[in-house]
């Protein structure tokens, strides 16, 4: 018991009802309490009297813990309805499926339809996206009422009416977000490149393209995974000729440098750059351990499905120099362009004292997420570090990551993207709220991705009345809060104690990515020269 607390809480209730009826019995037998000695009896006609007619503390005390009381129970309520949502649905999935509606079921007995959750492939069929599922007589339902209003992530509005996919979107928000999920642009012919697309949003937003028809040439470390990745997809056939895959570490200038000379002799056009790929937390040698073996094995030993998808990327390690007609060919060759012909090796490669450490309890063998990522027991990352604490190391991946290669691809690109004489072409340079400027709060966290984020953006402000003279639209694009980066640890101990969930899961990061391509598309006017959030410009 709390030291304060001089009453057994725990049977608090029976106390309460036990000590009303006496008070009732003796209010009508008074008379008894003069069997009582006086000061005995002075001292219970007091406290009773305390207890009827409370000082203004106590009365201060009462009502802040019966709003306190209130309010958890509101919470509680809140949090039963919350919990129904397709976004909380899809996070309990052991492996993360995309929430789409499929077969309508009554779940809970009393007519409240709700959909099953099924792979984005299967929308495929519709030609539109998904309406709110239907009430059992075929009416669209107002969704259920939270007992006290909320913020809406987005626009910051108060509202109590909860959408049935999103938990933190008032409804005008989250009818558009979720519309922008099913992008229905049609983009055959079109060719896109986009960087660390192995999982999370960059696979969500390579689908995207390549289900409306875009030839897609996808990079990441590890490319056999990410072919596999790719060849589960249950429309994999649909588009598996549109779809080519290559092995790209972006912390190797020189391997990023021949990528893009590889492109300009391997693509005829180009009218899309994303580029997706950053890194936020960087993970230590072993992090990695579980995808070497796929890595390193022969790629006869891949399913057939998967290996088509390496064909153009194995054909370019056979070759001893890339981009020998070029200037700077003779420097690309196989010996220095390590990160290109195996990326997946310098993964390995031990540059600060935690990649010495290959012991399992921090990376529990078989252990992965639902993105099918390592499980990261550390109790802290790079994301809760300071300035002071941050290695040169991890400060220097950062930038070639976040911010040089991004400038390397959209320079040396850009002769392939004016092949063609449309004048609907784009750039994305994949950005994040912590490289903007005019943003009130900030915390002094993770300053190395904070610059690399805003060098980005200065790129986009610099360069995008370049580029668009020539057609090329260019934008930096915030994906959103999809990840919680905390150590895990951390992140479950906020969702359990505090209720805290991402308001968004990376089909919307995704969206973000491809909307200013399928927008333009669309309407014909090309925005160029912002920094996108939420599908709107934002301040630098």
């Amino acid at each position: 018991m709390d030291p304060k607390d001089k009453v057994d809480r725990a049977d608090l209730a029976q106390q309460i009802a036990e000590a009303t009826a006496f008070l009732e019995a003796l209010r009508d037998d008074y008379e008894a309490l003069a069997e009582i000695p006086y000061a005995e009896r002075q001292r219970f006609l007091m406290a009773a009297g305390q207890v009827a007619r409370p000082g203004p503390w106590a009365k201060r005390e009462l009502a802040d813990a019966a709003r306190e009381r209130y309010q958890a129970e509101r919470r509680i309520k809140d949090n039963k309805i919350l919990d129904q949502t397709g976004i909380r649905q899809s996070r309990r999935q052991r492996i993360f499926t995309p929430w789409q509606h499929g077969a309508l079921v009554d779940r809970t007995g009393n007519g409240c339809v709700t959909p099953n959750l099924i792979g984005a492939a299967a929308v495929q069929a519709g030609q539109e996206p998904p309406e709110p599922p239907p009430q059992l007589d075929g009416t669209q339902p107002e969704g259920p009422q939270l007992e006290g209003a909320v913020h809406c992530y987005i626009c910051k509005a108060k509202y109590r009416e909860v959408h049935f996919f999103y938990d933190s979107l008032c409804p005008s928000c989250a009818e558009l977000n979720w519309g922008k999920r099913t992008p229905k642009a049609d983009l055959h012919g079109r060719v896109a490149i986009v960087t660390g697309s192995r999982v999370k949003i960059g696979f969500q937003a390579a689908l995207m393209l390549l289900r409306s028809g875009c030839h897609v040439v996808v990079t990441t470390r590890f490319p056999r995974d990410a072919a596999s990745r790719y060849a589960s997809e249950d429309d994999f056939a649909d588009w598996s000729d549109r779809l080519e895959v290559f092995g790209l570490d972006l912390r190797h200038t020189p391997s990023v440098e021949a990528f893009a000379q590889f492109m300009g002799e391997h693509l005829q056009r180009l009218d899309f750059i994303i580029n997706n790929a950053c890194q936020t937390v960087r993970r230590p040698v072993g992090f990695y351990d579980s995808l070497m073996a796929g890595e390193t094995q022969d790629v006869a030993q891949l399913d057939a499905k998967a290996q088509g998808l390496l064909d153009a990327y194995e054909s370019m390690r056979g070759l001893k120099q890339i981009g020998a007609g070029e200037p700077r060919g003779a420097l690309l060759t196989a010996a220095n362009a390590v990160g290109l012909r195996d990326p997946a090796a310098l993964s390995q490669l031990a540059l600060l004292e935690e990649d010495l450490d290959r012991s399992t309890h921090l990376f529990p063998s078989g252990q992965l997420d639902a993105d099918r990522q390592q499980i990261d027991l550390r109790g802290i990352n790079s994301w809760r570090l300071p300035l002071a604490a941050v290695s040169a190391v991890e400060l220097l991946e950062v930038q070639l990551v976040n911010a040089v290669a991004p400038f390397i691809l959209n320079a040396r690109l850009k002769a392939i993207m004016l092949r063609s004489d449309n004048l609907d072409k784009h750039i994305v340079n994949v950005s994040a709220m912590e490289g903007q400027f005019s943003r009130r709060l900030k915390t002094d966290k993770h300053p190395h991705t904070n610059m690399a984020k805003a060098a980005l953006n200065m790129m986009t402000r610099t360069s995008a009345k370049d580029y668009v003279q020539d057609g090329i639209h260019m934008n930096s694009v915030d994906t959103g809060w999809v990840t919680d980066e905390d150590p895990v640890v951390l992140a479950k101990r906020k969702t359990r104690e505090h209720g805290f969930h991402p308001p968004l899961d990376i089909v919307d990061g995704a969206a973000r990515l491809v909307d200013p391509i399928v927008d333009g598309i669309l309407t014909g006017k090309h925005m160029w020269g912002a920094f996108l959030k939420d599908y709107v410009p934002t301040e630098w």
